[in-house]
Formats: structure tokens, C-alpha cells, sequence
């Protein structure tokens, strides 16, 4: 006579035998990336951050045994490129080429319907470029003192031209204690014809945008927004270095994918990322553009300066009460 517990021994093999037949019959679940990826850049084709985005994008597709398509969307200073981004599945195929602009729009109250920081989770930094004032030659001042003794003499406030939120050139003018009159632009080539054409006296860029026309002598750098002197014009001073701790402000390039993915996607891709970086032809071409390259160990580091980088441009946006 079967027992209960014999029946009970059966049941349960039984059930066993009917999960590792379902299971059988399951698709397995393909390795991440079984089809292509995009890269969406929030500017147009040809500028600094599309260059990057490119050549990321080969390095990845080497690396991942994908293709990898960089998709330019720009307008609203990189925030439609976000919000694109923040629509698409948690699923580590739609990543962004994300840049400190995003910072900025958001911190003078640049409408949009996502967190800039909460909606993306950080991939990898790729390069760092902090912000130079230049001048035209006609400035009587070589270094960030003499500007400010310029700017004090000056009957009327300098005049800095701005392509976007404005608040590059407030980080100078809160760090120099100077007021100045900004001057909007649709774009950064119409504040460089101004420049160089001495209608406007200064401008606050990346080295990327004004490198050739500071090597040329057609305008003249005064001083780098960083802790550190750039390995790209490194006889350039730092603020710190003339007197002035707060003019710190560091330009970003790195990759950001949904919030949401999955920790061994973001894993996969950092690791990619890392690796194209340490290129010698990546290294070379970023270089070339005026970056220095500055991959970051972890993905949680590159969220770090992410958030500190918030943290600066929305305490500028406040003391200049440019909040829109």
C-alpha cells in the first residue's frame, strides 16, 4: 500500500519534471546587445560633442560585436535630445552623449517634463574641458587681476557674449566681484565674429570653440575655470592660481543611458567605454579637439560629479537671479 508520503515524494518530482519543462520551452534570454544601439547627440553634426559621440560610438560597436548609430537631435540647448531619451525603454540600447549644459538650462528654469539627473543613470565620463575667458587683444590685461581693474574703471559693465543660459559668464563675474552686461546669440559662431571683431569684450568657452584663434593671437586667454592647469594650454593659469577660488567650473562629456537599466547593462557598457577610451587614436583625436580625456573607474563616480556639477551652476543661477 502507497503511503501518503510516497505520494507526496511523487507530486513534488512531478512538479519538478513540469518547471524544467516549461522552462525548456521558454526563448532564453539573449545576451545584451543582440541588435543595434544609438547614440543621441543633443547638438548638430560636426561641434565637440558630436565628434565624441562618434567616436564612441565606433569604439562601442567594436567592442559590443553591435552597430552603433549616432542620431543628432538638437534644439532647446540638448533638452529635446533628453527627453527623447527619457521616453525610450530601460533597456541600455538608447544611450545619450549627456554634457553640463543640461545643468545649466535647468538651473535658470529651462522647462522640462524630466529630472534632468533622477531620469538617466551614468554610463562613464569620457572628457572634461573647463572654461576659458578669452578676450579681445584690445583688452589692456593679460591675466584675471589686470581684467578686474579694467572692469572697475570701466564706465559701463564689460560685455560678455553668451550662446546659451549665460551663466558661464557669471561664474567669472560672481568669482571677479564685477557686474557685466550679457549679450545673447543664437549660436557660438556669432558671438566669435562679435569677438573677434571687438564688439563684444569677452566670452566664456570650452577650449574646443576658441583653441586656433587663442594659438593665432586673434584673441587672448586669460584664465581656465579650474583646480588644475589643462594639459591642452598649460602655461594658462587657473582662477584659483590669480587669487580667485570660486572661478571653478568644469566643462563634461560622458554617457548616460534611462534610469532603470539593468546594473550588469550599464556594467557592460562602461567597461566598452573605458576601453575605447584608452585608444591611442580616441586618445589622439579627442586631444586634437581640445579635451583631455577622463574616463571615471565606476559609473557611480561620473553620477557623483554629475550631481556637484548641478550643485555649482544653480548656486551661479541664484546669486545672479537669472532664474527664469
Amino acid at each position: 500500500m502507497r503511503t501518503a508520503r510516497y505520494w507526496q515524494a511523487t507530486g513534488i518530482t512531478m512538479l519538478g519534471l513540469m518547471l524544467l519543462s516549461l522552462a525548456a520551452s521558454l526563448p532564453a534570454r539573449a545576451a545584451f546587445p543582440d541588435r543595434a544601439l544609438r547614440i543621441v547627440v543633443g547638438f548638430a553634426p560636426g561641434g565637440s560633442t558630436d565628434i565624441i559621440a562618434r567616436l564612441v560610438a565606433d569604439g562601442l560597436s567594436t567592442r559590443l560585436g553591435q552597430p552603433v548609430v549616432v542620431e543628432n537631435r538638437g534644439g532647446a540647448g540638448g533638452v529635446l535630445a533628453a527627453q527623447l531619451v527619457a521616453q525610450q525603454p530601460a533597456d541600455g540600447y538608447t544611450l545619450m552623449l549627456h554634457t553640463d549644459g543640461l545643468n545649466q538650462a535647468a538651473a535658470v528654469g529651462t522647462a522640462m517634463v524630466f529630472d534632468p539627473v533622477d531620469a538617466f543613470a551614468p554610463v562613464g565620463l569620457a572628457a572634461k574641458s573647463s572654461l576659458v575667458l578669452v578676450v579681445h587683444p584690445s583688452i589692456p590685461a593679460q591675466n584675471l587681476n589686470e581684467f578686474l581693474a579694467y572692469a572697475r574703471k570701466s564706465p559701463h559693465p564689460l560685455r560678455f557674449g553668451s550662446p546659451g543660459s549665460g551663466l558661464s559668464g557669471q561664474l567669472f563675474a560672481q568669482g571677479l566681484g564685477i557686474p557685466i552686461e550679457e549679450v545673447r546669440y543664437r549660436g557660438t559662431s556669432a558671438v566669435l565674429n562679435d569677438l573677434l571683431a571687438a564688439r563684444i569684450d569677452a566670452y566664456t568657452i570650452a577650449f574646443p570653440g576658441i583653441l586656433s584663434y587663442v594659438q593665432a593671437g586673434a584673441l587672448r586667454a586669460l584664465a581656465i575655470a579650474s583646480a588644475e592647469r589643462s594639459r591642452v594650454m598649460p602655461d594658462l593659469p587657473t582662477g584659483p592660481e590669480q587669487g580667485f577660488p570660486e572661478v571653478i567650473a568644469t566643462g563634461w562629456f560622458g554617457i548616460v543611458v534611462k534610469a532603470g537599466t539593468p546594473p550588469e547593462v550599464i556594467a557592460k557598457l562602461h567597461r566598452a567605454l573605458n576601453e575605447t577610451l584608452d585608444d591611442a587614436v580616441v586618445r589622439r583625436r579627442i586631444g586634437e579637439i581640445g579635451l583631455d580625456i577622463a574616463p571615471s573607474a565606476k559609473p557611480e563616480d561620473f553620477g557623483q560629479l554629475i550631481r556637484d556639477d548641478r550643485v555649482v551652476w544653480e548656486r551661479v543661477a541664484t546669486r545672479g537671479n537669472l532664474r527664469q
